[in-house]
Parts: structure tokens; sequence; C-alpha cells
């Protein structure tokens, strides 16, 4: 990873940028972390994304407002969607990855920090083509090629969880005693996750499989 001591995670809320958070702060001596307020992003996740970050002993915490950023069932109604295709449809964002990481880039150059950390497990790649391995590898190139300076420091994506599925996410959170329970996954806004919409039910089926009671619930 060179000797860049700063990384600058994309922070969400949900169990894989929480775990991403905690490996770069084994990994790296410096860390921020940023987070995207886009149209209609609930409440708990912000309110998981800051606690997280306290937790965390992270003081720099981006905010940044995009709010014409929006997702598919802010156009179109869930119900539809759901009935007539992949159930993760509802919460994609067109050129999410693209837009986040660009922005990501221009405030890591700016505080001058190598490496930015993203949260996408294999599972996330299997629907949202942007999550890949292989996307994020042409995004780094464009860095590469868009910076003036040859050689220089050019801000460079990594992606710790690219090869684990959610179950294996779970457990490297838990070895790291990541606070799993401050953090928010549920499509709906509520007191508790209403453990029917997709990434609930795909959080706790990862819990179950591992004989665990999930955190939030305790």
């Amino acid at each position: 990873m060179g000797k860049s001591k700063k990384a600058l995670v994309m922070l969400s809320g949900g169990v894989d940028s929480s775990t991403c958070l905690y490996w770069a702060k084994k990994k790296f001596s410096e860390v921020a972390a940023i987070t995207f307020n886009y149209y209609g992003r609930l409440k708990n996740e912000k309110k998981a994304t800051v606690q997280l970050a306290r937790r965390a002993a992270v003081t720099n915490l981006l905010e940044v407002n995009v709010p014409f950023i929006k997702e598919y069932s802010d156009y179109y109604k869930r119900n539809l969607l759901q009935e007539q295709s992949d159930l993760r449809l509802p919460s994609y964002i067109p050129a999410r990855n693209m837009i986040f990481y660009s922005i990501c880039a221009h405030y890591a150059e700016l505080l001058d920090i190598k490496w930015i950390i993203g949260g996408h497990n294999s599972q996330d790649a299997e629907f949202f083509k942007d999550a890949t391995k292989g996307y994020i590898k042409k995004i780094n190139a464009l860095l590469r090629q868009g910076h003036p300076v040859i050689g220089s420091n050019t801000p460079t994506i990594l992606l710790p969880l690219s090869n684990l599925d959610r179950q294996k996410v779970i457990s490297l959170a838990l070895k790291m005693e990541v606070p799993l329970e401050l953090t928010w996954s549920c499509y709906n806004e509520g007191e508790t996750h209403c453990g029917q919409c997709y990434p609930c039910s795909q959080r706790f089926g990862a819990f179950r499989s591992l004989g665990i009671k999930d955190p939030v619930f305790s």
C-alpha cells in the first residue's frame, strides 16, 4: 500500500462500510471518513454514520450534501419495481460510484490522502456492476490519467471486502469488534429494522447462518 499513512473511508452507516472503517483504523495511522447525504437519505443512516465515526474516534467526518442524487425508487413506485425486477433495483442510483468516488478523490487529493476505502462485498457486485473490482480498476486508471503530475501520490481506491460475502464480512466485523449494534441496513425509517426489505433479509440471514443474534435486536 505504499508509504502513505492516510485513508479516507466511504461510510454509509451499514455493516460493510463500518467494517471497512475499523479495518482502516488497523492499517493506517490517520483515518478520515466521508458520507453522502443524497435525496431522501434515511435519518437512521445519518445517525448511524455519526455514531460509528465517533465510536471509532474519527474526528474528520466529511458530510457531503448531494440532494440531486436519487434512487430509482424516488422516480418510480417501489412496489412496481419490486414486482417486476430484482429487489435491489429500488435502491439503485444511476452512476452512483462514478459520482461518489470522484468526489472522494477530490477531497482525498486536497487532504493529501492516498487511499480511498470502499465497502463493496462480493454479493454487491453480482447486481451492482459499478461495485465490481473491474469497474473500480477502471476508475483508478482514470484517476491516474487525470492527474497533471506523473508519479504523484494519486488517490487510489481499495476494496478490502471485495472477495467476501455477507457472512464473511460479519465474521470479520465481529473479529475486529465493530459495534454492529450501531449500524443501520434497513430501507425503511423506523425505531428498528423492519426485517422484511432486501437488505434486512440478507443481513439477518447472514447472522442466522453464523448462529449469532443480530446485535441491533439485543
